[in-house]
């Protein structure tokens, strides 16, 4: 087998820019350094390169062609605003490293199980669409097989439960984490054992995969030509075919053989695939751990703007390979959870009378995302600038209030034309005719501010979240009749607010009313990486109180680009304090704490009401009562 000669110092140049040190000491222990770069365009054929660029909205098209040509150390970051089409490039080169003949296989990860199932489902469309146009243009290659893998026990479990017959639920209250069916290890594991309840496969999917799928078939057909590995899977493939019956599999093996043959199988599936997408935890156990470290030969990251280096490191490994990183720097950095031991935090006002008790010395160190990191060691970053997703005229308010530095290059796509929104049409002639309110432009949509007034923030005794239930009523008495008028689907609407009190409060409220009662209400952490048609931003915010989240920047990127067609504030404008703005009222933060900047939000306020598309709601008390608070 050939060995790269330069691997030693490939790996001790790579070891040293990670912990950032740079590459001073390869340049002194080395004469004459070569550092590599690599491109992923080689050995990629001139149709599968086209087709895949073709893609590339075309804005983008030569600058992506010209950086992806030549990664430093294999190393690509990208890095946009919200709806500049970060995922979508992440799903294409997903797809042209599958079809890399150097590369066919790679790991895909993210920092959470939603964003995991969003770069998984957009690479798997984008896979689909870039091989039927191949195949349409004369050039067939197989379809991709991209695995979403989920806990294994769960895996195991649920496709047990799909071969006997048993229902099983994709996101129950009590699953570990969220699992989804299609294309996941249960639900490629039912195609490779020819189950009636999936898909069944063709010659024209994944090679590896239907090559398995004809051996486990002679198990069957041919029992005296097989595999002997394979033996061990014949009762499984009886059990899918329908050749015995679900009582009969039960009674004949028992629960360790039905769990052991069920892992080796998966392991053989998983070995198959072209893509295996994870979040950083579940890379660390079988079967995603030997496909990471033995098959995978490039990491793909989305959303690693909120991924902790850690996970990266243990995801990437300590191995030179092509790596590329997307994200959004501005939007919520990693999360630690033992953040709250820092002394500043609320919940600890009662010890700052005890300045020696420790502290989380960790937290600094842990908010630097993965994709911050690379980007401040140095390396070149691919940026995006057009806004692909949002109506024109939805992303003004915070190009201006956070995203001012890409002003200059900045535009919106022939996609973002309102003519093209429906929906947003509707809603805003809706609005129009209900409040007349102005318009910049007949050529633009615009955010509107419901400004809830007598509406105060709640605390319960025993917890800091806060809940707002007059605004809460305000938002579904207004959505319920406009709702119903437009006909809107609730599959097109989400609330998002910034405690989970308020979250519980809005669902408790939507339940009551049956065309609310599917609408997505969820935290603005929990919705970073996802979008929907018409947002609703509670604030859950009045005079002093809670505007700290406000201040937050990173949390506000989030919670106001999340739309398509319209978005709608819900907030007491006037009872915020002009003086909320001045420095000194901002807390200073204590050791990595996240700066905040009353920047962001001054700015925002300005522009809505510069914009005078301000709507009063009035809170009814009796749907509060100050007295249930005293």
């Amino acid at each position: 087998m050939y060995q790269d000669k330069l691997s030693k110092e490939k790996r001790a140049a790579l070891n040293d820019i990670l912990i950032g040190q740079g590459l001073w000491g390869v340049v002194k222990a080395t004469r004459s350094p070569r550092f590599p770069h690599f491109d992923v365009f080689d050995g990629v054929t001139a149709e599968v390169r086209d087709a895949c660029l073709d893609f590339v909205f075309e804005d983008d098209r030569e600058r992506a062609q010209e950086y992806f040509g030549k990664l430093h150390f294999g190393i690509g970051l990208v890095s946009a605003a919200p709806g500049m089409g970060k995922s979508h490039l992440a799903s294409i080169l997903v797809t042209l490293l599958c079809l890399n003949p150097s590369i066919r296989k790679l790991y895909v990860s993210a920092a959470s199980n939603i964003a995991t199932d969003n770069i998984l489902e957009k690479s798997s469309d984008i896979a689909d669409s870039i091989v039927e146009t191949l195949a349409v243009a004369g050039h067939p290659v197989k379809r991709l097989m991209l695995v979403r893998g989920y806990n294994g026990k769960m895996e195991r479990e649920n496709c047990l439960k799909a071969l006997l017959g048993t229902p099983f639920e994709e996101i129950g209250i009590w699953n570990s984490s969220p699992w989804r069916f299609d294309h996941s290890l249960c639900w490629w594991t039912l195609r490779a054992l020819g189950s009636a309840t999936v898909p069944p496969l063709t010659p024209n999917d994944c090679t590896e995969l239907w090559n398995l799928h004809h051996h486990l078939g002679a198990l069957i057909s041919n029992p005296q030509v097989f595999h002997r590995d394979y033996a061990k899977f014949i009762p499984l493939v009886r059990l899918a075919r329908g050749l015995i019956t679900p009582k009969g599999y039960v009674e004949g093996y028992g629960k360790d053989v039905q769990n052991t043959s069920l892992i080796d199988l998966m392991a053989h599936v998983v070995s198959c695939a072209n893509v295996v997408a994870t979040t950083p935890a579940a890379s660390s156990y079988d079967p995603y751990l030997t496909f990471n470290s033995e098959m995978a030969k490039a990491v793909v990251f989305d959303e690693a703007g909120t991924l902790f280096r850690a996970d990266g490191l243990v995801v990437f490994g300590n191995t030179p390979r092509p790596m590329i990183a997307v994200g959004d720097p501005k939007q919520l950095a990693p999360v630690l959870a033992t953040a709250i031991e820092r002394l500043d935090v609320r919940r600890a006002d009662r010890h700052r009378d005890h300045p020696d008790l420790p502290t989380n010395r960790f937290v600094g160190e842990a908010e630097i995302s993965w994709l911050s990191w690379f980007i401040h060691l140095g390396f070149p970053v691919f940026h995006l600038h057009t806004q692909h997703r949002m109506a024109k005229g939805l992303f003004d308010m915070m190009l201006e209030a956070s995203y001012d530095d890409i002003k200059p290059y900045f535009k919106y796509s022939p996609l973002c034309r309102p003519i093209d929104f429906p929906l947003g049409i509707k809603v805003e002639q809706y609005v129009k005719l209900n409040h007349h309110l102005p318009s910049d432009s007949p050529d633009s949509l615009l955010p509107v501010f419901f400004n809830t007034l007598r509406c105060p923030c709640r605390n319960y005794p025993d917890s800091p979240s806060k809940l707002n239930p007059r605004q809460a009523h305000c938002i579904a008495k207004y959505l319920e009749p406009m709702m119903k008028e437009l006909s809107i689907s609730p599959a097109d609407v989400a609330v998002l607010t910034p405690y989970r009190a308020n979250m519980r409060d809005l669902q408790k409220k939507f339940r009551k009313v049956k065309i609310l009662e599917k609408v997505v209400c969820t935290t603005i952490d929990t919705f970073q990486g996802r979008e929907a048609e018409i947002i609703i931003v509670a604030l859950c915010l009045t005079g002093s109180k809670g505007w700290d989240f406000a201040a937050d920047p990173r949390r506000l990127n989030v919670a106001l680009t999340r739309h398509k067609s319209s978005l709608f504030i819900f907030g007491d404008i006037n009872s915020i304090p002009q003086s909320f703005f001045n420095d000194e009222n901002v807390p200073s933060p204590n050791e990595g704490k996240t700066l905040l900047n009353p920047d962001t939000i001054g700015r925002v306020i300005d522009m809505i009401r510069a914009s005078r598309r301000i709507v009063p709601l009035l809170g009814d008390p009796k749907h509060d009562p100050d007295s249930k608070w005293a």
